[in-house]
């Protein structure tokens, strides 16, 4: 057999897309951050409560049927098999509003959501808004429709360079040697893994990138802690056979109707 007919034999026995029994149903993963009553604050990062309902039951209503995030994992790793149509709420962050106002609108509409917390952070006001406490998380995570997942120990922000600031996790500090950053980044990972298990008993496997970002160190500690879905920013769909380190996610933007996230949900690649 020469190589071109060994190639096109290889090519004709792996599976094809339509294999997997999710691509004709791949799954849409949301992205929420901050809540607030203020209509005049709406933003992509910001959503009234009101506006976060109307979205769900749009979706609800489309045909959507919200997921535990560990259903997603046991599709992606073990092959379980979902609903037409999965849809997983991600909120990143752990503002104090996501246990005032997303969690309440949650219960009530039995729909669930992982919420990514940068764990330094639990019950302070380090910038504009207050997080939420362990307290709270515990009580959350208990109802049964909230997981708490990793958003980093304390590196959702930037570091010095020398130069210009970058982020905590891809950006090497001033006179910071290489091994120096993977030492740092290696403990900010293992820390946030450590109070989660700590504060709530919590099965720990699951991880958002602040800002998205992300490189080989970066993943390559997540892995080795632990963390076993990774989630970026970059807007698209999750297929069965896809990387489960890099999973796309859409930004559902507060200045969205319900109407229109649904049909941002549609145009996903």
């Amino acid at each position: 057999m020469n190589v071109r007919l060994a190639v096109l034999t290889l090519l004709f026995l792996l599976p094809t897309s339509s294999s997997y029994g999710l691509d004709k149903n791949p799954v849409t993963v949301l992205m929420y951050h901050h809540f607030d009553e203020d209509p005049t604050k709406a933003s992509s990062a910001v959503i009234h409560p009101e506006t976060f309902r109307e979205q769900l039951l749009t979706l609800k209503e489309a045909g959507y049927t919200s997921i535990p995030e560990r259903d997603f994992y046991d599709h992606l790793y073990n092959g379980k098999e979902l609903p037409a149509l999965p849809l997983v709420i991600t909120i990143d962050d752990g503002y104090v509003s996501n246990y005032e106002f997303a969690y309440p609108i949650l219960k009530e509409l039995e729909i669930y959501a992982t919420i990514y917390v940068v764990t330094s952070y639990r019950g302070e006001k380090p910038g504009w808004n207050e997080h939420f406490s362990w307290e709270q998380a515990r009580e959350m995570k208990e109802s049964g429709w909230i997981e708490i997942q990793g958003h980093t120990h304390n590196g959702h922000g930037d570091i010095a360079t020398g130069k210009k600031d970058g982020p905590f996790l891809v950006t090497v500090a001033a006179e910071e040697t290489k091994e120096l950053y993977q030492e740092r980044i290696y403990k900010d990972l293992t820390e946030a893994k450590q109070l989660l298990e700590k504060e709530i008993d919590n099965e720990f496997y699951s991880f958002a990138f602040p800002f998205g970002l992300y490189n080989k160190e970066v993943v390559g500690f997540a892995e080795d802690i632990g963390y076993e879905l990774m989630y970026t920013v970059k807007p698209g769909r999750t297929f069965s056979y896809q990387n489960p380190h890099t999973i796309k996610r859409l930004n559902a933007s507060g200045e969205y109707s319900g109407e229109e996230l649904l049909k941002a949900v549609k145009s996903l690649p």
